[in-house]
Formats: structure tokens, sequence, C-alpha cells
């Protein structure tokens, strides 16, 4: 086996093996004594299927919103209970850490983890639906369009919007 040749096996190897979900992008640059051949291999590991859904604007978890509300007394808390559709391949974990809202005018909010939030099961397994009802706090009584986010590990797996009224 010639030195090129293994220097980009030793390379790819690892790529290939190491079944990544996300798309990596390696640019490795190799030199040869031999007449000072310098030579330049890209190689990109496949995407899966959730991460191209995902960088297309798509997310493999769904919600289907019941009930949609804000409290009229004391603080404005805005309760979101939906119906979550896990289309992923892997088992999700339901934890209000992982939701937040996007309000029409940006700003993001955070599920309140100090509420009643509940989640059946806590575990929702690929092709499963679990019954979620969430809390937000807002700052000021508000009415319009809210897009509810699910992420996990820094990307954003669900993505539905509602009205509030």
């Amino acid at each position: 086996m010639h030195k090129r040749q293994f220097v980009a096996l030793v390379i790819v190897l690892p790529i290939l093996l190491c079944g990544c979900s996300h798309k990596e992008q390696t640019t490795t640059n190799s030199s040869s004594s031999e007449g000072g051949v310098t030579s330049e291999t890209a190689t990109t590991a496949p995407a899966s299927a959730e991460a191209v859904a995902t960088s297309l604007g798509k997310t493999p978890v769904t919600f289907n919103f019941t009930d949609v509300a804000v409290t009229s007394s004391a603080a404005p808390l805005l309760r979101l209970g939906f119906d979550m559709k896990n289309g992923a391949s892997d088992p999700l974990l339901c934890d209000a850490s992982e939701f937040s809202v996007q309000l029409a005018d940006g700003t993001s909010i955070a599920a309140d983890t100090g509420a009643e939030d509940t989640c059946t099961p806590d575990t929702v397994d690929p092709g499963s639906t679990g019954k979620v009802v969430m809390f937000f706090d807002l700052k000021n009584a508000y009415t319009g369009p809210v897009t509810l986010l699910m992420s996990v590990n820094n990307a954003v797996v669900g993505r539905g919007s509602t009205n509030v009224h």
C-alpha cells in the first residue's frame, strides 16, 4: 500500500465507522517526498435523514395543539397542551428543559421548569405519541402567533405554531 493511500485510509476509515448523525467535513493535506506532489482530499460523512429534514425546515417531531390558554389573573402564564408525535428514529425524553416558545416579536421564552409541566409518557418511543402540557411565563398579556420549539443537544427536533387568542 502506498503512503498516500494509507494516510487517506487512516483518515477516512474512522469517519465512516463513527456512525455520526450530523454532517462533518474534513479536509486533509498530505505531502509526498516523491517529486514534492501535494494532494488535497475532502471527505464528507453522510448526514442522517433527520439531519437533512431539519436543515430543510422540517422536523421529525410534530405537535398537535389541544389546549392554548393564557391566565388572566396575576402574572400572565401561557399554557400549551399538545400531542407530541415522535417521527425520529430514537426515543425522546420529554422534559421541560427541551421546550421554548417564540413570540411574534422574536422573544424566546423557555418553559417554566418550576411549573407543573407534564409529559405522558416521560419517554416517547419512535412512531409513538405523548400527551404534553407546558407552561411559559409571559412578561405581559399576549395574543398572537406562538411557535413551540423542542431542542435536543442544541438542535431543533420539533417545531409547531398556534395562535393565542
